[in-house]
């Protein structure tokens, strides 16, 4: 197989990769991250890093002391080891002269269009004036409705704000075996994966780790966003960071997930992956057929109900006659305007709203299928 040469790389970091399993900071081993990152810089890669462990620095910074399970004391927690592992990023960098910005990103970020492309705008300039995005989930205000909920998932979404080519998660395992290798000595590494289908996912069940948010199947979704996205992911030990360069390459034994040969467009990623449904639309059976078999947009005509309230813009589920879930997009009108313009032609709109946002009610671009013919 030949391995393209990534040229920008989003670098997930575990909280198990930087404690070493131990409840608190490896400094060695960031060091080592550290100067593994600047001999990448040095062949002219692009480096983002999604950096775990703000839970950990904080319980370290106030001496592993005794807490509540309360979610306030877990956040309180996150707002301390924000600071102190971003401090540590810095202080580490600071020996290369290399500058390092952080961003704390909340699902919110990404469900809006709007907030999406800032947040893309803003990666994208520190990458132009040479400074190293360090990312993680604000967990100090997050909550449950408002989480992308482990940063597997939010490096595998950072890739697509960022046109990233690879992403690259760190953690205590080689990659992907086909059973647990902590209870199963004959466990096999699986080093290439063309499609993530039922049996990938199956094999990463039941790994959690204790220090960790994530685990294997976390991995695992992150690997279909991104293999959908047309990026490659790949899956490596953290316990060695000089082995970051030979994981890109592929000369050290890994876990590859490679990109899909059609992939979707990084909108249709964002819809497919980022987006809230704020509510459905079900559709008549030519639609269905349109959407499915014939690559259309969904028009006013073919809508049969609107179900549930929102705005122009919002994410929407399109479901068919048979209550079949089909495809995923953006609506071009609100839920008020499409119950008004049901059933009509598009050329009928403008009378019936006194103005028009297109022919469209979702337009094919806007568009995620879900279900084939």
């Amino acid at each position: 197989m030949t391995i393209r040469h990534s040229k920008r790389v989003v670098i997930k970091l575990g909280t198990s990769t930087l404690t070493r399993g131990s409840h608190n900071l490896d400094r060695a081993l960031m060091l080592e991250i550290v100067r593994a990152v600047m001999a990448l810089k040095k062949q002219g890669y692009e480096v983002i890093l999604v950096s775990s462990g703000a839970i950990a620095a904080g319980r370290e910074f106030l001496n592993q002391i005794k807490l509540p399970k309360d979610l306030c004391y877990k956040q309180m927690l996150a707002a301390i080891g924000q600071v102190k592992i971003i401090e540590e990023w810095e202080h580490l960098f600071a020996i290369y002269k290399q500058r390092v910005g952080q961003i704390l990103i909340t699902k919110a970020d990404l469900e809006s269009r709007e907030r999406y492309l800032n947040a893309r705008d803003t990666l994208l300039s520190l990458l132009e004036y040479d400074v190293i995005p360090i990312i993680n989930e604000n967990d100090a205000v997050s909550t449950q409705e408002i989480k992308v909920g482990d940063n597997d998932n939010l490096a595998a979404l950072s890739a697509i704000l960022t046109d990233a080519d690879t992403v690259l998660l760190l953690t205590d395992q080689m990659g992907l075996y086909d059973k647990d290798p902590r209870t199963n000595e004959d466990a096999a590494l699986i080093r290439e994966v063309e499609t993530v289908d039922d049996k990938i996912v199956s094999m990463a069940l039941g790994s959690k780790g204790e220090l960790g948010t994530g685990g294997m199947a976390t991995k695992i979704k992150a690997a279909k966003t991104c293999t959908e996205a047309g990026i490659t992911l790949i899956i490596g030990s953290g316990g060695e960071p000089a082995f970051i360069c030979d994981y890109l390459t592929g000369k050290k034994p890994c876990t590859r997930f490679l990109p899909s040969k059609n992939p979707v467009l990084a909108k249709k990623s964002w819809i497919s992956a980022a987006t809230l449904v704020k509510g459905t639309i079900v559709v008549d059976d030519g639609a269905s057929e349109a959407l499915l078999r014939h690559g259309k947009s969904l028009l006013p005509k073919g809508i049969q109900s609107v179900e549930h309230e929102f705005l122009r813009g919002a994410s929407v589920e399109i479901v068919s006659s048979k209550g079949e879930v089909i495809a995923r997009g953006l609506t071009r009108y609100s839920s008020e305007e499409l119950l008004m313009i049901r059933k009509h032609d598009s050329k009928e709109i403008e009378s019936l709203l006194g103005f028009t946002h297109g022919d469209e009610a979702v337009h094919r671009d806007d568009m995620v299928i879900f279900k084939e013919k």
